[in-house]
């Protein structure tokens, strides 16, 4: 979707709802979030579940009939931001500044499958990589915010899992099974640091060979401001 098109939307359902708080914060939340990231950076604002609730419908439905419509405009947001800005993993300045006091800020971190390495970008001593395979997937090309070492998953860790106190993997894709290689290659090699996993567990990301073997806890510290928004209900997970 057009990214200029989707903006304007928002923007008219925003102009048509005023009366309804509920509304106006929602489509506030969806453009700072946009405008955040046209400028390369991080929004300060967390997003909220975008959909809007039943009762909030049905209690309005007879003063708005075209409330039932809102829902879905607004839960395209995730497929506008891949398609413009090639980022499927959404992320907040308040979730990177809760990750930044997780991993410490004298750690090294390497982030794979990084993407257009939007976490890196913003986190201080990280090393960004990805083989860029991903190209030409709903997003043109990659258009990366920092520098990011052209390695597959494999590879990466296999260069510098000696050297980091910390490795990301965000919104790895679900076909294949390099993060269950990945996950065996750190236990083989008895990693002390930290697997830090941003996923669904059993659903839109990861392989299911992960899932299945993977030795997963919750990091409530990491959860708090990294809240499901849309149909998605991913998660941030330390994993052994």
């Amino acid at each position: 979707m057009e990214l200029d098109n989707y903006v304007k939307q928002i923007q008219a359902i925003r102009q048509n709802f005023l009366k309804l708080t509920p509304v106006v914060e929602k489509c506030d939340q969806i453009l700072a979030t946009i405008s955040a990231y046209q400028q390369r950076q991080l929004p300060n604002v967390e997003l909220t579940e975008l959909e809007l609730s039943t009762d909030l419908i049905f209690d309005n439905l007879i003063g708005y009939p075209q409330l039932m419509d809102v829902s879905p405009q607004f839960e395209n947001l995730r497929q506008v931001l891949i398609e413009n800005f090639g980022i499927w993993h959404v992320c907040n300045q308040l979730w990177i500044n809760d990750l930044q006091a997780f991993c410490g800020a004298k750690a090294h971190n390497l982030e794979i499958m990084a993407g257009n390495a939007v976490i890196s970008a913003n986190l201080k001593n990280t090393i960004a990589t990805d083989n860029l395979d991903w190209e030409g997937q709903d997003n043109d090309r990659p258009c990366p915010w920092t520098t990011v070492e052209k390695l597959d998953a494999n590879a990466a860790v296999q260069k510098y899992y000696s050297h980091v106190d910390n490795i990301i993997m965000a919104w790895a894709p679900d076909s294949g099974d390099v993060d269950w290689q990945v996950l065996q290659f750190l236990r083989q090699n008895h990693f002390r640091g930290n697997l830090i996993v941003v996923g669904e567990r059993n659903g839109a990301t990861n392989s299911a060979e992960f899932w299945q073997n993977a030795q997963l806890q919750l990091i409530d510290q990491l959860n708090r401001h990294h809240q499901p928004f849309d149909f998605i209900n991913d998660q941030v997970w330390l994993v052994k």
